[in-house]
């Protein structure tokens, strides 16, 4: 693979980037998203998202990780 005169090549500079974005965090998600990702998972409305996440999974057995496979 060249490499530029830093010693790096194209494909080291694309993974250094990849690192460079996981680190800062998703530049998509505003500031009040954050907050209310926080808020789903480790806040006020914790118990909201399990009860929805269990009615989803007991509506559908394909999502609950426990389909019966002799059913199928």
């Amino acid at each position: 693979m060249p490499r530029d005169d830093d010693g790096v090549s194209p494909d080291e500079e694309v993974d250094e980037e990849r690192r460079r974005q996981r680190r800062a965090g998703d530049p998509r998600i505003t500031p009040e998203g954050r907050e209310l990702l926080r808020r789903l998972t480790n806040g006020d409305l914790q118990d909201e998202l399990k009860a929805a996440l269990n009615a989803v999974s007991d509506s559908n057995p394909s999502f609950s990780g426990s389909h019966d496979s002799e059913a199928d």
